[in-house]
């Protein structure tokens, strides 16, 4: 039996719509509907097409789907501009759905260490729960618990601790007008998804504080029924914690004396490397916090354009851009410790190694070595992950 579901789940996980699917295909619109709604069975011919666009085998639309629904639209938190696009949104539903099942099911063969992340957030609900409104001292002390919790000593290590505290980060491409998004499914795993488009190490520095802020204060809140200006509002409530997250007042303002110009951007150029922290980002914080007059503000960002650094600054090619290893690793312990079969597993659900690769944003080719490798037995009582 041709299961159409698993159709549908593909193509969205593939951010595709049906007339993109068509196209792709040489069918039309309307046929693609039917094969989804199963009304009818596509073709052997057009079945070998499908495989070849989705690296799956020919049995996986014969069999009943395996996803379950945890992803829930409601927590999804996406930029204010880009939370207009609903059909998006859904799509971003199945690629978190179908990430959740595979990452469960390699975890079932390990112990994972404890995750910080819960009691993290645990943490912040109380100090929100006694508070009247979320408001700037509000956001400062929560980003100050924050980065005492997560052992935050410089920045260049965030994502490092973001994905030792429980939090699983990928890699996805979104296109150029997303740069990040976050979740907490609703079995309470969290999540933050990066865009692949290109962007500096310290801009991306920012999104994973920007989407931490999200995941510690605004789990609770329905994302899909804001307006516009309250969706505004949330979107600066989180700038606002990545901001006192990354450049706390104390210890920021400190350095922020030892500089000589202090309107001009290339005198920023150390701070920056000090802190991960685009020059952008910097003289707003030390605006925001009184250390530079209006006139001050408004030659920094004449300086700004006149030197071209409004879309590439100093050292935004020589920093380099960290990627996300908790999944590798954890796939890594999985097979080099015989616990699953990767040949097993991906007959199990009828799928291709590319698949699993483009699905956890894992380099092509690097399940290669795990290939006709037979499952052992393991003897050890020590299965705690380490992660890196």
């Amino acid at each position: 039996m041709f299961y159409g579901e698993k159709l549908k789940d593909l193509r969205e996980l593939n951010g595709l719509s049906r007339k993109e699917l068509a196209e792709m295909i040489k069918v039309t619109e309307q046929a693609v509907w039917q094969f989804e709604n199963q009304y009818t069975i596509p073709k052997l011919e057009i079945i070998n097409e499908l495989k070849k666009i989705f690296s799956v085998k020919p049995q996986f639309f014969y069999t009943e789907s395996f996803i379950e629904n945890v992803a829930d639209i409601e927590r999804i938190a996406y930029s204010a501009e880009d939370r207009d696009s609903r059909k998006k949104a859904k799509m971003e539903m199945t690629y978190i759905n179908f990430v959740n099942h595979f990452i469960s099911k390699f975890e079932k063969t390990v112990a994972l260490p404890t995750q910080t992340i819960f009691s993290l957030r645990k943490n912040v609900e109380t100090y929100l729960y006694r508070s009247s409104s979320i408001e700037k001292n509000t956001i400062e002390h929560v980003a100050s618990i924050a980065r005492k919790k997560l052992g935050i000593i410089e920045n260049k290590e965030l994502l490092y601790r973001l994905e030792l505290s429980g939090i699983y980060i990928l890699e996805k491409n979104m296109g150029s007008r997303i740069d990040a998004y976050s979740t907490w499914t609703k079995k309470d795993i969290p999540f933050i998804i990066l865009g692949t488009e290109k962007k500096s190490s310290v801009r991306r520095n920012f999104d994973l504080a920007h989407e931490l802020g999200h995941l510690l204060m605004h789990h609770h809140i329905d994302m899909d029924s804001l307006d516009k200006k309250e969706r505004q509002q949330i979107e600066k409530e989180a700038n606002d914690f990545a901001s006192y997250f990354l450049l706390p007042e104390d210890e920021f303002i400190e350095s922020f004396h030892s500089l000589t110009k202090k309107s001009n951007p290339e005198s920023y150029i150390e701070l920056k490397m000090n802190y991960h922290v685009s020059i952008q980002a910097l003289e707003y914080r030390a605006y925001k916090l009184g250390l530079l007059t209006f006139e001050e503000n408004r030659y920094f960002y004449s300086a700004l354009n006149r030197l071209k650094y409004r879309k590439l600054e100093p050292l935004d090619e020589d920093i380099p851009i960290v990627r996300p290893g908790k999944l590798r690793a954890l796939l890594t312990l999985v097979l080099e410790n015989n616990l699953l079969s990767l040949d097993d597993f991906l007959d199990t659900y009828a799928i291709h190694s590319a698949f699993l690769e483009s699905l956890l944003g894992i380099d092509e080719d690097v399940l290669l070595m795990y290939k006709d490798k037979p499952q052992t037995t393991n003897y050890f009582n020590d299965r705690v992950i380490s992660l890196f």
